[in-house]
């Protein structure tokens, strides 16, 4: 009687695995949308967040960073004009973001958005990816935004994205600036806050040795964010307009998961030289305001502190003509 409740115990986790690991392949091994299906997406974006822009104002591009094809969103102010490369939130893309990047352009500012691999017109495996292969593919952004413009270079990012942002300006002094949409110190202590999934601290090294074990395996992004609680410009919520569009990731591995559970910064948060300006919202969900202020206040390095009163996590969407002037002023003054 016993072998066989184990043998049917077994039989039930070997079954969950294989479901587990085809539903997990079936998602990262999604093809990257085709032109038709990306224009159709993001026509239908604009039409349902009311969102106007001047669509000859951009270009697209791609170059070829430590072997991956990055896609970019262009905006030309001009050469030696200031550049601000910025780096999209999780499974999203530069686009969803087009009317911040639209209006940091209309004030003077090269903008270059672009789509970390695994994630919209980029290719690499969908949603497969670590927190230093996006800062690296944020670098490389960088360095090609100097050769397109010449003169300063400043980066941005919103909730991951200002994450990644975050460690960009601890791994890399020779940037002007880094505008960070929510910050993280992705020590595997404090950070595990900002997830759904939070295993005790004294769990990290197992949860880490589990990543590895699983790092092929993939979660709806829903399990590990609260995206129904998220608005946006239109009042869909954040889970909405992510089943609607076929350009944004659905699922993301547990590399990228353990990645984001732990990766050490380039130098102590006492160190970062680079200027820093951090973005909240009193009202985020996701990233609750004494965990970014501890982290904000240890910094050492010019630094710029912009809290939003009554607003979601979704700011640089739903309150882009408040966010950009004091961006703007800030950045002017530092570049």
């Amino acid at each position: 009687m016993i072998k066989k409740i184990i043998a049917i115990l077994v039989l039930i986790i070997v079954v969950f695995h294989l479901s587990w690991y085809a539903a997990s392949s079936m998602q990262v091994n999604k093809k990257v949308p085709d032109q038709a299906t990306e224009q159709k997406a993001f026509a239908d974006y604009l039409e349902k967040e009311k969102i106007s822009v001047d669509l000859n104002s951009f270009k697209e591009s791609y170059i070829e960073a430590h072997g991956q094809k990055l896609h970019l969103t262009i905006f030309s102010a001009g050469e030696n004009e200031p550049t601000l490369v910025f780096i999209p939130g999780t499974s999203v893309y530069a686009k969803f973001y087009i009317e911040y990047m639209y209006k940091m352009y209309l004030q003077g500012f090269n903008v270059i958005g672009f789509d970390p691999r695994g994630h919209g017109l980029s290719n690499g495996l969908r949603g497969d990816y670590t927190i230093s292969e996006i800062v690296d593919d944020t670098l490389a952004v960088v360095k090609y935004a100097r050769q397109l413009f010449g003169g300063k270079v400043a980066i941005a990012g919103s909730s991951q994205g200002g994450i990644v942002a975050f460690n960009a300006a601890a791994r890399d002094d020779s940037l002007a600036a880094a505008v960070c949409h929510n910050l993280a110190d992705l020590n595997g202590r404090d950070n595990l806050i900002l997830s759904h999934i939070r295993p005790p601290q004294s769990m990290v090294p197992l949860a880490e040795f589990l990543a590895g074990v699983y790092k092929s395996y993939a979660i709806p992004v829903s399990l590990y964010l609260d995206l129904a609680i998220e608005k946006s410009k239109s009042g869909k919520s954040l889970d909405e307009l992510v089943q609607e569009d076929p350009v944004i990731v659905h699922w993301i591995t547990i590399r990228a998961l353990g990645s984001l559970m732990h990766t050490n910064l380039a130098k102590p948060v006492e160190k970062i030289k680079v200027p820093i300006m951090l973005i909240h919202s009193d009202k985020d969900s996701i990233f609750p305001q004494s965990y970014v202020e501890n982290i904000f206040n240890k910094l050492t390095c010019e630094k710029k502190y912009l809290l939003l009163k009554n607003t979601q996590h979704l700011v640089l969407n739903k309150n882009v003509d408040v966010v950009v002037p004091p961006i703007t002023k800030w950045l002017k003054e530092i570049m």
